[in-house]
């Protein structure tokens, strides 16, 4: 098949959406699929790229946050320029508008259209105020991208004519696009049982029917790192090889909820005096955790270590005794998967969010409260037997979602909806 990979965030971005393109991307190469992705430049001239499987959109950065785009294109000429890749499948992995472009594409030339669901647009709505201007835009440029029916334009019109920036009315906004977008596909990938739930009930609200597949994205185990690596790794942060190291590694973005790790910190290490924190990444909100820390009892045990090369994250990881998870808007949460090939215990507080965690099996579920996620954390930390077995299980758990075979389970579905396609258009 030739399959047209549609993003609104693409490379020089560092994301989990990034990296899911670039597994997809690769995997399915090696499954004997030609794959092109169409995303933004990183301006309004798309200028030339080594890469004749990229295409890139003119855009606008920086808008919202620091890796934000917004492409700028005239969709007749682009689809006279897609038509001519002869594709046979397209799906979008975000709902911006180079996604509505892929949605417009498939009504077009009648090709299948498959969403994949990888941002929770609806929970970020607490913490990007410009998604309220952006979900007015979108839900504007909506009816030009598929069909809708005269209910459905009501239904759209009444959610955008109110908008005064509220987040509940912003919530609303993002609910009715994504429900009449992603009704629009012949199916829509979601990579957790969180994510198929929050959609299901999303699409009951709306009244929107929704052919939904569970799929997680498959995350092979880095290369390990040598015991030196993670000597050099904890002595760079001051760590020695008594003290006791819990870890997260992510952007360090508001709607991670990392605002509660750093509060944990304190209640940590009152039980644990050894505990450290570390946080590996970075992003437009570090400064406010920094901040945050620096006002902490627990100062002194945390460490922001900064955004790795992926070469590198092995021995951050390896460094790590627990690895905890505070965030409630992630669809599946990539850096889980990586965690739980290098054998370590979790502590998370959405525990829908990964196929890689199992409560009580590999991790530890917690409340949000700082107070509960140290005593859990401080739980495992304080029990090597048990640190263990979890990390026994983690391993078994992150084995069995492999890129591979989640590529080719993806695969798979394309096939599927590529044959209906054709019967479709041979009816």
């Amino acid at each position: 098949m030739r399959v047209g990979l549609f993003t609104d965030s693409y490379r020089p971005a560092s994301n989990g959406i990034v990296y899911t393109i670039d597994i997809l991307r690769q995997r399915l190469t090696e499954l004997g699929h030609e794959v092109f992705v169409f995303a933004p430049a990183a301006s309004w001239r798309t200028g030339q790229t080594d890469d004749d499987h990229v295409i890139r959109f003119p855009a606008i950065t920086g808008l919202g946050f620091s890796e934000a785009q917004l492409s700028l294109f005239f969709p007749p000429r682009l689809l006279r320029r897609i038509a001519r890749l002869d594709l046979d499948l397209l799906t979008f992995l975000s709902p911006g508008q180079v996604g509505l472009m892929a949605a417009y594409v498939a009504r077009k030339t009648d090709l299948p259209l498959v969403g994949q669901h990888t941002t929770d647009l609806y929970q970020y709505a607490s913490s990007y105020r410009s998604l309220s201007l952006g979900s007015g835009l979108l839900n504007l440029m909506l009816p030009l991208a598929i069909r809708l029916s005269p209910a459905q334009r009501r239904r759209l019109i009444k959610t955008y004519l109110p908008q005064t920036g509220s987040k509940q009315r912003t919530r609303q906004a993002i609910a009715v696009y994504l429900t009449l977008l992603y009704a629009a596909c012949d199916a829509t990938i979601v990579l957790s049982q969180k994510s198929a739930r929050q959609l299901a009930e999303l699409a009951q609200r709306c009244q929107a029917d929704l052919r939904l597949r569970v799929i997680p994205t498959g995350v092979d185990p880095l290369p390990r790192a040598t015991p030196q690596a993670v000597r050099d790794f904890r002595a760079g942060l001051g760590l020695t090889d008594q003290d006791e190291v819990v870890t997260y590694v992510g952007r360090l973005a508001e709607e991670k909820n990392l605002d509660r790790l750093i509060e944990m910190a304190g209640p940590l290490v009152r039980r644990r005096p050894r505990a450290h924190l570390v946080l590996v990444g970075d992003f437009d909100y570090r400064a406010k955790l920094e901040a945050l820390a620096a006002r902490s009892p627990a100062a002194r045990s945390i460490h922001f270590a900064g955004r790795l090369p992926r070469p590198l994250l092995s021995a951050a990881y390896q460094a790590a005794d627990v690895f905890v998870f505070p965030s409630l808007t992630d669809t599946q949460g990539l850096v889980l998967n990586e965690a739980a090939h290098c054998g370590l215990p979790l502590v998370l507080i959405d525990t829908e969010v990964s196929a890689c965690f199992e409560a009580g099996g590999n991790g530890l579920a917690a409340r949000d409260q700082a107070s509960d996620l140290a005593r859990q954390t401080a739980r495992l930390l304080a029990d090597p037997a048990l640190r263990a077995a979890m990390g026994q299980r983690s391993r078994q758990l992150a084995a069995a979602c492999g890129e591979l075979a989640q590529t080719a389970a993806m695969a798979e579905l394309y096939q599927e909806m590529r044959l209906e396609g054709l019967s479709r258009t041979a009816a």
